[in-house]
């Protein structure tokens, strides 16, 4: 079957950015939030966040918190893979090492009718933000994660200043500093996908010719072939969680969708962030992993050139959780210490300390997406 690339190549220039990164001293303001003030610039893979003793809580979140697998009753679980521990397993997630590969077949499985895409693959996690809806990608991020526990070390950020459908400039950022190697093979990668990443958001119309579920390490997605009416050739999507659809796609149902692309292995995947079928619109849900708790404590704090609002959550579990909830001038929602908040995102790790970097955050029936801003240039 042939699967068209959609990303065209184009070659821009770069320019490099300077990381202004935080923290020097608190500065306690009559009537406003403690501010961290910081005034030195940083180089290339400084950690995303600086040391700063804010961030030492007692019970807070950590991998085991954050993303429970091959869970067996009776054993603790170490949130790493072991061959043996997951033959006595209770848990399914964990049939293959995604140490190994990001996506493959089941034994057996590669020949079959069903052979179109994998059985399983990890498409790690995008945050692609159109603010203004004008079709063209503002802000992209990538999240890596070397060992593959589910929280994240470092993301190469994408911006379209120009909304000429080209990102012009792009950033890599390690969260810590402990993996030198691994970031520097990820930042040439990244560097390279620049040069042929295209910004416009993907737009799909066609019949469903075939359908399976996929299994990732968060959940398991549906996947379709989609025979698009307008290019006259087959794609293949990813319509994300089985769990958000009352209803499941159908054979022969037409299908609109819009995304952006990837490749995952030697396959070009449209990632939808948005569906149609049947006259319904249904926006995707890719935010992450939802967490609810009362805000225990509030600070700003100069990330990167832009005051980012802070917080500690006191989940209902009793621990604490570290959120990042954007540029502060940015946040939608009016939140005050003692909230109760849900918040959404991926993981990353500080350190030894886990933060959430929220993408959606819901405080009592209003809910707002995160506006992630571009990097200092």
């Amino acid at each position: 079957m042939k699967m068209q690339h959609l990303i065209s190549i184009k070659t821009r220039g770069r320019r490099r950015w300077l990381i202004a990164a935080a923290v020097c001293t608190m500065t306690p303001l009559t009537g406003h939030l403690p501010t961290a003030r910081g005034d030195t610039e940083f180089g290339d893979n400084t950690p995303y966040y600086e040391d700063d003793a804010w961030y030492d809580v007692s019970e807070w979140f950590d991998g085991n918190d954050y993303n429970p697998t091959d869970e067996a009753i009776g054993r603790w679980d170490n949130e790493t893979f072991d061959a043996a521990e997951n033959a006595t397993s209770s848990d399914n997630n964990n049939m293959f090492n995604w140490g190994e590969s990001s996506y493959g077949y089941y034994d057996g499985n590669e020949s079959t009718d069903d052979s179109w895409f994998y059985d399983y693959y990890d498409y790690g996690y995008w945050d692609n933000s159109d603010y203004n809806d004008d079709g063209t990608w503002d802000y992209t991020a990538s999240y890596y994660d070397y060992d593959k526990d589910g929280v994240y070390d470092a993301v190469s950020e994408y911006v379209d200043t120009d909304g000429d459908g080209t990102y012009e400039d792009f950033n890599y950022i390690s969260f810590s500093e402990s993996n030198a190697e691994r970031d520097k093979k990820n930042k040439l990668k990244s560097e390279n996908d620049q040069k042929s990443r295209k910004s416009q958001v993907v737009s799909m119309q066609g019949t469903i010719k075939a359908a399976k579920k996929v299994k990732t390490p968060h959940s398991t997605n549906l996947v379709v072939i989609l025979n698009d009416k307008k290019r006259g050739d087959n794609f293949i999507v990813d319509l994300g969680s089985v769990s958000q659809y009352d209803t499941m796609p159908r054979l022969g149902q037409e299908l609109s969708v819009e995304g952006s692309t990837f490749k995952a292995g030697e396959k070009y995947v449209l990632l939808a962030n948005k569906a149609t079928r049947d006259g319904d619109e249904q926006m995707i849900d890719r935010s992450g992993r939802e967490f609810a708790g009362t805000v225990a404590d509030m600070k700003t704090m100069e990330v990167r050139g832009h005051m980012h609002q802070l917080a500690k959550i006191k989940t209902d579990e009793g621990k604490h959780l570290l959120v990042d909830m954007g540029p502060q001038d940015k946040l939608k929602l009016d939140i005050q210490k003692g909230d109760s908040l849900s918040v959404k995102g991926p993981a990353v790790k500080v350190k030894d300390r886990l933060m959430l970097i929220a993408r959606e955050v819901t405080s009592g029936d209003e809910s707002a997406k995160v506006e992630r801003v571009a990097l200092n240039q």
